[in-house]
């Protein structure tokens, strides 16, 4: 009964996943390990400018700068729905249908009072999910320049190899011009002259192949 063979990993699968990010812990973790990259940036560019072919873009997303930890889920939550369209319909409507009936059944009257305590109580922790929301935006912003930052450096290396190429091929054009339009005559009638000289040695005397010397 033949060997099964091992199943092989999906190359894709795993390139891909050695060009994401982990994400971090929690979302400190994430600023600390952008201020990481940070300092290690030369570093990290001259091991990029020392094999520039090797490297691999990094997709950046902002799912990997944000943390897994409890606290970090909430603040996901709440960010989806102070951010949702749903919520600003409805807070809209409720207030405009609020300043209608609250004057109309007289349970709010002009400068509608408790419509505006309502309002005005969560508005510090409305600033402070603001100022979360923007934190986050802002690690996602840095950690995605850093990745391009890296990225522009191996095309620029990339880039200038091919330049080096491209100079390398047009010295060798210039010189097999100059050979085939200048010395061309003179030089063929001295490497007929040198493969002539080569032909005898190796044929011998008569025309006959040359015999190697006896070992004594």
């Amino acid at each position: 009964m033949a060997a099964e063979t091992p199943a092989q990993p999906n190359p894709s699968v795993v390139s891909r996943a050695s060009w994401h990010y982990h994400r971090p812990r929690t979302d400190a973790a994430a600023i600390r390990d952008i201020c990481h990259d940070l300092l290690h940036l030369h570093e990290k560019a001259e091991e990029i400018k020392a094999d520039p072919a090797a490297f691999h873009p990094k997709l950046v997303l902002s799912e990997h700068v944000r943390g897994t930890s409890i606290l970090d889920k909430i603040a996901d939550g709440v960010n989806r729905f102070c951010g949702s369209m749903y919520v600003f319909l409805f807070i809209t409507f409720g207030i405009v249908a609020w300043m209608i009936l609250g004057e109309e059944i007289g349970f709010d009257k002009v400068p509608w009072p408790l419509l505006l305590t309502i309002l005005n109580l969560p508005q510090l922790s409305i600033m402070i999910s603001l100022q979360v929301s923007a934190n986050r935006a802002q690690a996602a912003s840095d950690k995605r320049a850093i990745a391009d930052h890296e990225t522009l450096i191996a095309l620029h290396e990339m880039a200038k190899q091919q330049l080096d190429i491209l100079e390398g091929q047009d010295k060798v054009l210039a010189i097999l011009n100059n050979f085939a339009s200048k010395d061309m005559p003179g030089r063929q009638q001295q490497i007929q002259q040198n493969v002539n000289q080569i032909l005898a040695i190796v044929s011998g005397p008569g025309g006959a192949p040359a015999q190697p010397a006896p070992v004594s």
